[in-house]
């Protein structure tokens, strides 16, 4: 089940690509049982929560809170939040030539990789879209293939 929480409206179109994709993508986690949540919000909200939790002053594209560590031995119904800034995804979704709602799709898409336990190396200015490669992204990749596959005609 996914709960999205909306702090920041987006236009029409982000919430049924945000929903199909992110199932798809707990479908192929084995997930699709247990709950995320997702919240929109603007910069300005994505850049408090990452300086109260990380120390650092500046917006971001996506966060992702788990209630979960890998190996232990109770898997929560509730898996965490994937807090996604429309305001930084509207930018990079105009960058790399592709829709709001195609970019917050792949934002929670990474976020819910994260959510179940995975990990990548810090690249700074580099999203996983553009180009990283290595065992540590293919989770990343093969979680964005599954949630792209479902995204709506014209997402």
């Amino acid at each position: 089940m996914i709960d999205l929480v909306v702090r920041k409206s987006p236009p029409a179109g982000v919430r049924p690509a945000v929903r199909a994709s992110l199932d798809a993508a707990m479908t192929h986690f084995g997930v699709q049982e247990r709950e995320v949540t997702v919240v929109l919000v603007g910069d300005r909200t994505i850049r408090t929560l990452k300086r109260e939790t990380w120390g650092e002053d500046s917006a971001t594209d996506v966060l992702s809170f788990p209630t979960w560590e890998p190996g232990d031995p109770f898997m929560p119904p509730h898996l965490g939040d994937i807090v996604i800034s429309l305001d930084t995804a509207a930018r990079q979704a105009e960058a790399r030539g592709h829709s709001l709602a195609h970019e917050v799709a792949l934002l929670a898409s990474h976020g819910l990789t994260h959510l179940v336990g995975h990990d990548h190396p810090h690249a700074d200015g580099l999203g996983f879209e553009e180009g990283a490669s290595g065992p540590e992204w293919q989770v990343f990749h093969d979680a964005w293939n599954a949630a792209r596959a479902a995204l709506p005609d014209g997402a």
